[in-house]
């Protein structure tokens, strides 16, 4: 989805984040990635992977052009959604273009430290003083508990996919395999063949963490420090209107260089999963670039409140000229 617009075949499209899958994405291609607030967008249609987590959103080239598709998709659901919020409906521009004079940003502390490249961590610093040359009032916080996020997620979301995936057994759901002689045969190599190995390590992760005698360890202990993550934001949101930072600690990747450790690519996403686990909104704007690989600024903003969010990125985009630059992906006569 993000390639397709990054790259020009089309101008918007679709994404589903559940622990940073649409921010992640545009950050890395240089396009602007927006989750909006848990609830916001029906999951109707979605094939559920953390339904506690899951959410649609768009990507667009510009900020203006993502509150425009976001208009278009949201809306209450109360026959297919159960989790969608029954709120009246909101013009997503309608803050587009005003001053951010004095509006408050808090840069958090823990997500520029240990982990962070260096050169993201410059240009993210930059890109706070862009806001701030505009009026806005920048300082530092603490989310404390975000060091746990991406291991609560591991475990929830595991879970979650765990229950959900088991629609997927060859007879009424999903794929199924060939060369069956009986039942057995039909769930085992339905499953074996049909998901690929980052699905079967999750839903493995998941069942072990549901299972009896490991319950209270792992999914209830992850639940209850997933409700201090929540409490963090809202002691920051207190007194802030929007929280910055790098969308992940790294640029994108460079072909042939992807790192197939699965717990090194599970660390890619601490910068996105804590708003997950809040179920808050976020978007991804581009901020830079690093050995010519683009970087992504990552704005959250309290519960549906997606219109300082998209104002707040929209005076960003207009002061720099990141979102018309384009990566050197191949280097000319290679």
């Amino acid at each position: 989805s993000a390639s397709a617009v990054a790259s020009g075949q089309v101008r918007l499209s679709l994404g589903s984040d559940t622990g940073g899958s649409i921010r992640q994405p545009a950050a890395f291609s240089g396009i602007v990635g927006m989750k909006p607030t848990y609830g916001r967008v029906s999951r109707f249609g979605l094939i559920a992977f953390g339904s506690s987590f899951d959410q649609i959103g768009p990507f667009a080239p510009t900020v203006r052009e993502s509150a425009q598709m976001l208009n278009v998709i949201t809306g209450f659901d109360g026959t297919h959604d159960s989790t969608s919020a029954d709120l009246p409906q909101t013009d997503f521009t309608s803050k587009i273009g005003q001053s951010i004079k004095d509006l408050r940003i808090g840069i958090a502390k823990e997500q520029l430290g240990e982990g962070v490249d260096p050169a993201v961590k410059a240009q993210i610093l930059a890109a706070a003083k862009v806001l701030e040359a505009q009026g806005a009032i920048i300082d530092e916080v603490s989310l404390p508990h975000s060091k746990y996020a991406v291991a609560v997620y591991y475990i929830v979301a595991s879970s979650e996919a765990s229950s959900n995936l088991q629609r997927f057994d060859g007879i009424r759901y999903g794929y199924r395999a060939d060369d069956i002689a009986n039942l057995d045969d039909v769930y085992v190599k339905s499953r074996s063949e049909g998901f690929g190995e980052e699905v079967k390590r999750r839903i493995m992760l998941g069942t072990y963490s549901l299972s009896a005698g490991y319950y209270d360890a792992y999914f209830k202990k992850a639940g209850q420090v997933r409700t201090l993550v929540i409490n963090d934001f809202k002691k920051v949101f207190a007194d802030h209107d929007l929280i910055l930072g790098p969308t992940a600690p790294t640029p994108a990747y460079k072909l042939g260089t992807l790192n197939h450790d699965p717990l090194t690519m599970y660390r890619g996403d601490m910068m996105t999963i804590p708003v997950n686990l809040a179920g808050l909104p976020g978007i991804s704007v581009p901020a830079g670039f690093v050995d010519g690989m683009p970087i992504g600024l990552q704005l959250v903003a309290k519960p549906f409140d997606e219109e300082t969010l998209f104002q707040a990125a929209e005076a960003f985009e207009q002061a720099t000229d990141f979102h018309k630059e384009k990566p050197v992906i191949f280097k000319e006569g290679k």
